[in-house]
């Protein structure tokens, strides 16, 4: 979706609270892929987290780094992870349910491809 429609919309992976931290609620689909993460104490702990993510993953959209105090995170009740689309008005047009089930890249197309018909 990044790829099609990056001419048109920007796109942002916004990183916020580490959702299975070993210290916290790790999951054993990261014990078996072995990812050890510790939940972040400071912001510069998180920026290497991030940075550390979008190169394992090999993900090449641009990355935002929500704050230590969670704002991002809260303001938009995004965790574990939720798609946003913004429209020209600079208002929320779609917000997905939480993920990972609510999670629906499909969704998010059609609200793209109705907000770029305006």
């Amino acid at each position: 979706m990044y790829r099609k429609y990056g001419g048109d919309v920007q796109f942002y992976i916004v990183y916020i609270r580490e959702a299975h931290s070993t210290d916290e609620r790790q999951v054993r689909a990261n014990a078996r892929q072995e990812i050890s993460v510790m939940q972040p104490t400071t912001f510069g702990e998180r920026v290497n987290v991030a940075q550390h993510m979008c190169h394992k993953l090999e993900i090449s959209i641009p990355t935002l780094i929500d704050g230590i105090d969670n704002a991002v995170g809260t303001a938009y009740s995004s965790s574990p992870d939720r798609l946003y689309l913004i429209g020209r008005s600079g208002k929320i047009v779609y917000k997905g349910d939480r993920g990972p089930s609510g999670f629906r890249p499909a969704e998010l197309e059609t609200a793209i491809k109705e907000e770029l018909a305006n």
